[in-house]
């Protein structure tokens, strides 16, 4: 089974109300989709675990999003350099690369550079936020972000484990105290650190095995949905043919004559597509006929 199959159940998203229905709580179970991206890019012990908390973050932050949106975060790092971008989109497809594979940080560090996230649809761009990293980890700037952008109290957890060279755990929680409304009950800031600021430390694995038997820290929760994850990527020989076909007859022509193969490779999935002989000509033959 190909690490990327877009079949495999790779988590799972889970959103509702805690308490009374004062905060609101995100939970991500992402240990395939981690372990995915890792197969896909043969990325190494600290490069996995950098890229399983962006795209856990990246899941979380699809949570509220709709119909045809989709949120991608991009990490661009340049002490060490490194980069990250990965999408979600609102049924829980989800893809996502990072660079380099031997990435290697000492015990603690983080990195330097800018995190963005973008909410875009089919169309158009509909929100871009930048937050620095500043040896930050990507879950400490991306709560920054949220503090900053939503202006209410949050608490947010991403957990990566890597053990023996490989993704083990892979999770994140966000619980959002709501602002006050005359139509739901509310609770202060205090009173939201005090019950659930215990979760700061806590092991994901036993928080999502509570969520799983309807509770939080000992308070009800009320589950409004429950998502799917799958690896999702709009590569294909469909889209292959039409990527190479746009290059024209005449670079269509050089490729095969010097080197009798035209391929293209995925950079979220590493899948290849070639096409050679009567394939490759067929080709050159719908590129010059679109020049028409």
């Amino acid at each position: 089974m190909s690490p990327t199959d877009r079949t495999r159940t790779l988590g799972s998203l889970h959103r509702g109300l805690a308490g009374d229905g004062s905060v609101r709580y995100l939970a991500v179970e992402a240990r395939g989709a981690a372990d995915a991206v890792q197969q896909a890019h043969h990325l190494g012990p600290d490069a996995a675990r950098v890229a399983g908390e962006g795209l856990v973050a990246a899941v979380l932050m699809s949570a509220w999003i709709k119909g045809e949106e989709r949120v991608t975060l991009q990490l661009q790092a340049d002490a060490p350099q490194a980069a990250f971008i990965g999408d979600v989109d609102a049924e829980g497809g989800l893809r996502a690369r990072f660079s380099p594979a031997g990435l290697s940080l000492a015990p603690g560090a983080g990195l330097r550079g800018l995190l963005y996230a973008i909410k875009a649809d089919r169309s158009k761009e509909l929100y871009r936020g930048v937050s620095p990293l500043e040896g930050r980890s990507i879950e400490a700037a991306l709560h920054a972000h949220l503090n900053a952008s939503d202006q209410v109290n949050t608490l947010l957890r991403i957990q990566v484990e890597v053990e023996d060279g490989r993704v083990r755990r892979a999770g994140g929680l966000l619980l959002e105290r709501l602002p006050e409304d005359p139509g739901r009950p509310s609770i202060d800031a205090d009173t939201f650190l005090r019950l659930y600021g215990g979760l700061q430390d806590a092991h994901l694995p036993e928080v999502f095995a509570e969520v799983a038997f309807g509770r939080l820290e000992g308070q009800t929760i009320s589950p409004l949905e429950d998502r799917v994850l799958r690896w999702r990527c709009g590569c294909g020989p469909v889209t292959a043919r039409r990527i190479l076909r746009s290059l024209g007859p005449e670079e269509l022509r050089s490729i095969r004559d010097e080197l009798g193969t035209a391929e293209l490779t995925c950079h979220f999935c590493n899948a290849a597509w070639a096409f050679a002989g009567p394939e490759l000509e067929a080709l050159i033959t719908e590129a010059a006929a679109a020049q028409a």
